[in-house]
């Protein structure tokens, strides 16, 4: 054999050397994204109900409140970078640590300004929020804890970001416990507003060993390993901050529609559908969480091996989606079962509008499947136009079947709108899977020229 060929059979050996590396550490942190929504879940629950059982329905529907609006505060706080963290920093180098450290920064100050913003105004809006303006000292705490919030998710990015997710599901393990042995302590101290406090000062607490992880241990660690060049370098930081609004524009498109579909049930329908609708709802959230939360382990991994995204998007598609979706089949067709722990009520008015919100379950996972290689791909303006076509479809067909067919109604309007992008998306993933060249674009185009 010659030197050129020589060379050529190192080079091969070497690429699926790398392949393989990263469908492990593909698989590895997709298991541990799913197994982490499981423990977040099955501990979130048991918060819920301890706390309901501890302390009295006022206190815990004011602190419900004050969490809820913090965590929604928050997502909008943290400007998207969440994704960010996932899609730029695996690559990014030795400037990962001070570009972390400045996001957490931003991020900061965004919430402190949100913050003190929403103190000084929510109690003059609304009479149910007057609470909060006459107690400083719980005012402050939820400034403070909403500052930390953003801090307490974007670290979870960041050890998916380097390679570490087996540590998130620990991690909040760590937090669900801590919560529910905090609810008997503040309760036998007297704190006021203990579900809060239970809820926010394990948080805080477990910042510090976290971050230390991230910092001394998790990005050193990533940096010794080796990387490339940084995408940030390749397609410059202009193209970067463009693709990072049109993501975070995306969001806000999914945002909007998570939260409007709920006020719209009670708007047109009342609080006891509203009530009907919400359980099955939240536990299909729940579960597409498995699916989007597991394609950040392929951001991750596609980021690092870009020239390996079509082989690594095949072994995701096989190793995770393909669990997942039959799952959702099954728990379709056992919907009132599955509903029967809320109670015979919830069981009978929900299964229906359950069976076919998991129905829409299997096609979200191939639209999670197409956003995360978009994301890949810099398509942030593809991104946007998914989540902006799912909103108009949900809203322009709930609200008409809602008047005739009730909670049902806006399962199908659900599970319409998501048929429909999939369908629309689905041919052009397949064209990537299949073709060498991935989804087609203009060849006198850079690749990043999607952003534009």
């Amino acid at each position: 054999m010659d030197e050129l060929g020589a060379d050529r059979l190192i080079t091969s050996v070497q690429a699926e050397s790398a392949l393989v590396q990263a469908e492990r550490s593909l698989l590895r942190g997709a298991y541990s994204l799913l197994a982490n929504t499981v423990v977040t879940s099955a501990l979130g629950m048991g918060f819920w109900v301890a706390a309901a059982r501890l302390y009295s329905s006022v206190t815990v529907g004011r602190d419900t409140v004050l969490i809820s609006v913090m965590i929604e505060l928050s997502a909008i706080c943290q400007l998207n970078l969440g994704n960010g963290i996932i899609r730029f920093l695996p690559d990014l180098g030795r400037r990962s640590a001070r570009a972390l450290g400045t996001v957490y920064g931003l991020t900061g100050v965004v919430a402190l300004v949100v913050g003190t913003a929403f103190v000084l105004v929510a109690p003059r809006v609304s009479h149910e929020l007057a609470y909060l303006g006459d107690d400083t000292t719980l005012a402050v705490g939820f400034v403070a804890a909403l500052v930390l919030w953003g801090l307490f998710t974007l670290q979870d990015a960041a050890l998916m970001a380097t390679r570490r997710a087996p540590w998130i599901p620990v991690e909040n393990g760590l937090f669900g416990i801590l919560k529910l042995l905090a609810l008997p302590i503040l309760l036998a101290m007297g704190a006021v507003n203990g579900v809060f406090l239970a809820w926010a000062l394990p948080m805080a607490l477990l910042l510090i060993p976290v971050n230390l992880l991230v910092f001394r241990r998790a990005i050193p660690g990533h940096l010794a390993g080796g990387v490339r060049e940084s995408s940030i370098s390749r397609i410059g930081p202009r193209r970067v901050v463009r693709f990072l609004a049109q993501d975070y524009l995306a969001s806000v498109f999914t945002q909007a529609t998570l939260t409007v579909l709920p006020l719209l049930v009670i708007a047109i329908l009342g609080a006891r559908e509203s009530a009907y609708f919400a359980m099955p709802f939240m536990i299909v959230m729940a579960f597409d969480t498995f699916a989007y939360s597991a394609c950040a382990s392929l951001v991750v991994e596609a980021t690092l091996e870009q020239e390996s995204l079509q082989a690594l998007t095949r072994v995701f598609a096989r190793r995770v989606l393909a669990l997942l979706m039959p799952a959702a089949a099954l728990l379709a067709l056992a919907a009132p079962v599955v509903m029967l722990p809320f109670g015979h009520v919830y069981a009978q008015h929900g299964a229906g509008a359950l069976r076919l919100l998991l129905c829409a379950s299997l096609f979200r996972a191939v639209i999670a499947l197409f956003s995360a290689v978009s994301r890949v791909q810099g398509r942030g303006l593809r991104l946007g136009m998914v989540e902006l076509a799912l909103l108009v479809l949900v809203l322009g067909s709930a609200v008409p079947l809602a008047r005739f067919h009730g909670i049902e109604g806006v399962a199908a309007a659900w599970l319409g709108a998501n048929a429909i992008i999939c369908l629309a998306v689905a041919p052009m993933l397949i064209r990537f899977l299949r073709e060498p060249g991935g989804i087609p674009r203009d060849p006198e185009l850079p690749p990043w020229s999607s952003v534009l």
